[in-house]
């Protein structure tokens, strides 16, 4: 976690840098903190220590609310979203405003009111409940299966999206560092399903719950790094060098008429007001996403997104 604090902190302090300012700093933020929240959740749901405050409601709020609905469904959907805008850019040739973002939070905020608080005031053994024998929380059966179905179908979205976007053939490409992250979460996700849906015994052993926990803590904290180790670690030691690899593949696409708004789309701001794009030579790629492709000159506004 320390890592990825300086990760985080670094990639914050440089958010202008080109291919940092691509990965979506607004989100990357969000992502940054679920996995706090998350991190908290997991440890306060499987090694909660007793102390002079309710316990039943100490469950509701790590178990329930940090580890699952400000945890794993945000993190979920974070990733959904920001592949999402990548699609919605390069793929469907839209762009992408303040307004969908709000979409995106609304739709986020209905599910975890919408299956959240009913859940919350149910009574604790059919959500979740606290063992004072053994000093962790305990998720009822019914809670535990709607959760996984949840969690499973917006698992398989993310792959889903990750497919879509495979071809996106720019420098905002993810599909690699996301086929990694699909990979560890899957093996996660697949643990935690059978140990506390098929083997319910999951909080009675130790070594269950621990395994349980460092999975969580890596599939959330790997996701981050292996968004971010790449561009922040060039931008340490390589900045200019990448800066201008990272121009050479925008223009080798061949649609970098598109571009003049394509960073500024993906980090939720309006670009419907931009420049036009202005012709700039084709080994000094300017830093604001202006310039034409090689043999692109004929561009015309036909080529731009409406």
């Amino acid at each position: 976690m320390f890592i990825n604090t300086l990760l985080f902190g670094y990639a914050v302090w440089y958010r202008e840098y080109p291919p940092l300012k691509a990965k979506n700093m607004p989100l990357i933020a969000m992502l940054y903190l679920c996995m706090l929240i998350w991190y908290l959740g997991t440890i306060g749901t499987n090694y909660n220590t007793p102390g002079h405050f309710n316990f039943s409601s100490s469950c509701i709020l790590f178990a329930t609310w940090f580890r699952v609905y400000l945890g794993v469904f945000l993190f979920l959907h974070l990733h959904i979203f920001r592949i999402y805008t990548y699609i919605r850019i390069f793929k469907r040739l839209r762009r992408v405003t303040v307004k969908v973002y709000v979409y995106g939070a609304a739709i986020y905020l209905v599910i975890i009111l919408g299956y959240g608080v009913p859940l919350t005031v149910l009574r604790s053994t059919l959500s979740v409940q606290y063992l004072p024998e053994l000093g962790t929380c305990y998720y009822g059966t019914t809670f535990a299966e709607l959760t996984f179905a949840i969690i499973w179908a917006g698992w398989f979205s993310i792959v889903a999206i990750t497919f879509i976007a495979r071809d996106i053939n720019t420098s905002f490409n993810e599909y690699h560092e996301m086929v990694l992250i699909t990979t560890i979460g899957s093996i996660t996700l697949t643990y935690q399903t059978i140990s506390q849906n098929i083997s319910r015994g999951y909080t009675l052993r130790v070594w269950s719950r621990a395994i349980g926990t460092f999975s969580e803590y890596l599939v959330s904290q790997t996701s981050l790094f292996i968004l971010l180790c790449v561009p922040v670690y060039n931008c340490m030691f390589h900045r200019e060098e990448y800066k201008r690899r990272f121009f050479e593949k925008m223009r080798a696409d061949g649609m970098v008429a598109r571009y003049n708004y394509s960073v500024a789309m993906s980090t939720g701001v309006d670009t419907s007001t931009a420049a036009a794009p202005t012709q700039a030579p084709r080994n000094e790629p300017t830093s604001n996403f202006t310039t034409d492709a090689p043999g692109n000159s004929e561009s015309s506004s036909s080529d731009e997104i409406v």
